[in-house]
């Protein structure tokens, strides 16, 4: 069945979203048909759609369902012990202020969280508008977005970002750390009760320890970005496109900051596209550059290294940095991340940049330059 149809999402059984897809208009007469689902896998969408979706005045993208578990359907033909698999323009007067970053790139957030195996993580941004918007589980009356179809949702929420990131410009203390998860949990909880928040009685030691492994890396990945502020914080000029590229190199090299890295990879971006790009908009380099600047643009790009980190050791769940950053969005699914694995203490994967993050002769120049490092 493949029409331009308007899905209804309905009450979600057991942890899962149950989708009804009912055509405008049956084309041989009579009722329209319909087609209930659960556990459908939604394919992501890519870099140029995100680029071109006005997600602040509804949503109208392509929909690729596939593997769907059929409830019920009045379609004549149709088993429901086989599985649903549906192409359909997804037509929403909904905003997508809330998007779901995930492996393969990018959904509004809640059709990203539409299987019983989902976690979000939310940004701070998100977690705000997510506060704002409900109160005891019931929508407070703004215009209508995606977010609000999780309500009275049992979706799995892990605050560990908002904590993570604190409202310091700075990583927080062991103390700060508690207080904000403690404060993010307290008004979540009030904002869904139905969600399940993933704490539990280990949570904040395991916050704690990650706060203290990234440390090292954080501070040497500050000194990157400052070093390399001055020369950046203006567009670069073609012919000094090189120049600048290799001292990024060595300067990843002299700060401890792997090449092939997700913070290497936005520099690059910079130096190699003219323009307001979403890594410039990201790292927000200027001539007064500071510890806290290079914070405020590390604390994004962590998000997506801890999505890394999911996707790679737990990939039984369907993880999502839940964002309303559209830079750190163009960025996720313009870096192409695949291949998943993890190596020795830590992970590995693959990046395959779009034109817009990289240009094809930028891309093997780096790619060469990480494989010899």
């Amino acid at each position: 069945m493949t029409e331009s149809i308007t899905p209804q999402i309905a009450a979600p059984p057991v942890g899962a979203t149950m989708f009804e897809f009912i055509e405008t208009e049956n084309p041989d007469g009579g009722a329209p048909r319909t087609l209930a689902f659960t556990e459908v896998d939604i394919r992501p969408r890519g870099y140029d759609e995100l680029v071109s979706a006005r997600l602040h005045e509804g949503v109208t993208i392509p929909l690729e369902m596939y593997n769907g578990r059929i409830l019920e359907t009045n379609v004549e033909g149709v088993d429901t012990n086989n599985y649903a698999h549906i192409t359909a323009t997804l037509i929403s007067p909904f905003t997508a202020q809330a998007i779901g970053l995930v492996r393969g790139g990018w959904l509004p957030s809640t059709l990203a969280a539409s299987r019983s195996n989902a976690v979000v993580l939310p940004d701070r941004n998100i977690v705000t508008q997510i506060i704002g918007r409900f109160d005891s589980g019931r929508r407070t009356g703004r215009d209508p977005d995606f977010l609000d179809l999780f309500e009275n949702s049992p979706v799995r929420i892990n605050p560990m970002l908002f904590a993570l990131e604190g409202n310091r410009r700075e990583l927080p203390t062991p103390e700060l750390a508690q207080q904000q998860l403690e404060e993010v949990v307290e008004k979540l909880q009030r904002a869904l009760p139905a969600a399940t928040m993933m704490v539990g009685v280990d949570s904040l030691t395991g916050l704690l320890g990650l706060i203290e492994d990234i440390r090292p890396s954080f501070g040497r990945k500050q000194a990157f970005l400052r070093r390399l502020a001055p020369t950046l914080s203006t567009q670069v000029a073609r012919r000094d496109r090189d120049a600048r590229w290799t001292e990024a190199i060595d300067a990843a090299d002299a700060c401890g900051v792997p090449s092939d890295s997700l913070v290497v990879l936005a520099v690059l971006s910079v130096i190699a596209n003219p323009g307001a790009c979403a890594a410039r908009r990201l790292l927000k380099f200027n001539a007064a550059y500071s510890d806290a600047s290079a914070y405020n643009a590390l604390a994004d790009l962590n998000a997506l290294d801890i999505l890394l980190y999911c996707l790679t050791l737990y990939p039984d769940f369907e993880t999502q940095v839940c964002t309303g950053d559209r830079n750190l969005a163009l960025f996720w699914v313009g870096a192409g991340a695949s291949d998943f694995a993890q190596h020795g203490s830590g992970i590995a994967c693959t990046f395959t940049p779009h034109q817009a993050i990289l240009p094809d002769a930028y891309a093997e120049r780096w790619s060469m330059e990480a494989a010899a490092n």
